[in-house]
Formats: structure tokens, C-alpha cells, sequence
């Protein structure tokens, strides 16, 4: 490992694009600080993600490649797209989808918990002691010489470059915006905090395998909605049901769903086909975790300022039915 310069990074954020720079800088012996505001770097959200070749290209790189296809079983399962009442409009036949990407680029496609990504970065970083958690930013200031992160349990963290990685809804992002209005710096849109849009929502869960799985990523579509389906490890899978919103929000107006919000959009789809034998009431009833979020789009104009950058989400934030 190369001998560390003086030179300190503060990252917010303990996500996929936060611990990923994490173990970059311990490569080039660059010393810096995590801080993450939920009390454990790995916690069970109910989200999957799915990980394509040029990203698996990049976490093979890290030395995270072969752990992640290890976790994600088996990964070469047939793919169909259905019609609403469950039948098959298109099927993979001599190899699957993920075989077919893998024999052109080099890597598959694998679909894994959240959290078991997270875990494994976490344990590829070797100085675990800079990642603190439970540590929610309150206040970012800055000077000439440097940045420091004021947490709300009352700490402060000094370093000389501030990096996002806290998410869509982020705070950093916010400070930043402050920050640069503060001093009177005309370098980002006066309404760049309602750039971010939604008109779309979803259900993400996971769930038990219900009876009648056949073992293929399933994707149905009918009026205003759709489900995605993927085998999971662990006997389980993962599903993802998007519905179109009465229209579109933006930045504030983005609305926030309740539990009950979400139970009462299940209900009312009960009845759809997932496929000839399986319907979302046999999902949602067989679920383990479930949420219900809007699904926001945008790429801001500016991702940095001064002693600041942004990553992820918070710069860049790729509606979910793009990438499916």
C-alpha cells in the first residue's frame, strides 16, 4: 500500500458509490473519513440491486468481483416478457440474457441485495476504524484552507476535499447550494432544488418463492403499471412493481409514502398476472421486506464547488425502469 499523504477526504455517505471511492483512496494512500447517518453501514432496506458489466468491470477492479458472483448464485436464469393476464409475449430460448451480455463484454449481470454489496466493500476496506455511523450531517462550512462537517450529535470533522454520497435526497447537495448562494456565487440555477422529478412510483420487495415459480426473470406489463421479477439467492426473489402517478412532482412536492400507502396500492392489484400461475397477491403476501418510494430522475447541471463534490444519485439520479 502506497505511504499516505496529508491530504484528508471527507465522504457523507457509507452507499455503493461512498465505500467503492473508500477502498480507491486506501489504493493510492489517501487518508479519509466516512460518515454515515444510519447506525450500521449495512442495514436490510429491502432493496436489490442489479449489477451490470461495466460496474461488475470497475467492483473487479476493487477486488469485490469474485465474492459478488459468489453471493449471487445462479445467475443464468431464462428471461420473459408478458402480456397482463400472465402470458408469454417473449422468451429467451438457447442461452439467457445474462450469458448472452457475458459472452460480448466479459461479465454477466447479477442481481444481489443491497446490503450483501454493501457488506462486501465494507469488508474490503481495511481501515475500518474512518467509518463512523450514526452520524447524520447537520452543517458543512467551509474556508480557504479546508471544509468541515458539523454531525447532530454534536460532532465536527475537518478535511480538505467534502465529497456526496448520501443519496437522491441529499444533504450535502443542499449545504453546497447554500453555501454557493451564501457567498454569492451565481453557478447554480436559482431553481435547481426542484430540477428533480417523479412521475412514477414503486413497490420494491422481497420475497419467499411462491408456489408455481418457474425459475426466470418474469417482466409483465398492463395499463399504467408494471412488475419486474428476478430469482434471488437464498430460495427468495426480487420484485419491483411500478405504477404511473396522476402526474408529475418536483423537487419538495415529491411525495413520501406511508406503509399504509403502500398496502393500499397493493391491494387494489392483487389480481394481476405475474405469470400463467402466479399473481402479485401470491408476491406481496410472500414478502419479507417491502417499500414504496417515487422514483425521481434528473442530472444536475453542476456537481461540484470549490472543496465540494457530488456523486451518485445525488448527481446523477437514472429513473429505475431505464436500466430494466
Amino acid at each position: 500500500m502506497a505511504t499516505e499523504q496529508s491530504m484528508r477526504i471527507l465522504v457523507v455517505g457509507g452507499s455503493v458509490s461512498g465505500l467503492s471511492l473508500a477502498i480507491m483512496l486506501e489504493k493510492f494512500g489517501i487518508d479519509y473519513l466516512i460518515l454515515e447517518a444510519y447506525p450500521t453501514i449495512a442495514p436490510q432496506l429491502g432493496a436489490s440491486i442489479g449489477l451490470l458489466p461495466n460496474g461488475l468491470k470497475i467492483l473487479d477492479q476493487l477486488g469485490c468481483y469474485e465474492r459478488l458472483r459468489e453471493i449471487g448464485g445462479d445467475i443464468y436464469y431464462k428471461c420473459s416478457i408478458r402480456s397482463s393476464d400472465g402470458r408469454i409475449l417473449s422468451e429467451t430460448k438457447d442461452a439467457s440474457l445474462s450469458e448472452s451480455i457475458e459472452s460480448m463484454t466479459g461479465y454477466p449481470c447479477v442481481f444481489i441485495d443491497r446490503q450483501m454489496l454493501l457488506q462486501v466493500l465494507y469488508e474490503k476496506i481495511h481501515h475500518k476504524d474512518r467509518v463512523l455511523t450514526g452520524k447524520r450531517v447537520s452543517r458543512v462550512e467551509m474556508t480557504d484552507s479546508g471544509v468541515t462537517v458539523k454531525t447532530k450529535d454534536g460532532s465536527s470533522y475537518a478535511g480538505d476535499i467534502l465529497i456526496g454520497a448520501d443519496g437522491v435526497r441529499s444533504t450535502i447537495r443542499q449545504e453546497m447550494w447554500r453555501l454557493a448562494s451564501e457567498e454569492k456565487q451565481n453557478v447554480f440555477p436559482p431553481d435547481e432544488a426542484q430540477s428533480l422529478k417523479s412521475n412514477t412510483k414503486c413497490i420494491f420487495g422481497i420475497s419467499n418463492l411462491p408456489k408455481g415459480w418457474r425459475g426466470m426473470q418474469h417482466s409483465a406489463f398492463n395499463d399504467g403499471r408494471s412488475y419486474l421479477l428476478v430469482p434471488a439467492p437464498k430460495d427468495r426473489v426480487y420484485w419491483f412493481f411500478f405504477h404511473v402517478m396522476d402526474g408529475t412532482y418536483y423537487g419538495k412536492d415529491i411525495p413520501r409514502f406511508l406503509k399504509e400507502d403502500e398496502k393500499v396500492l397493493a391491494s387494489k392489484y392483487f389480481d394481476d398476472n405475474i405469470s400463467d400461475s402466479i399473481t402479485f397477491r401470491d408476491i406481496y403476501e410472500g414478502r419479507q421486506v417491502a417499500t414504496l418510494v417515487a422514483l425521481e430522475e434528473h442530472v444536475f447541471s453542476r456537481w461540484n464547488y470549490r472543496r465540494i463534490l457530488l456523486i451518485g444519485d445525488l448527481a446523477y439520479k437514472v429513473h429505475s425502469v431505464t436500466l430494466t
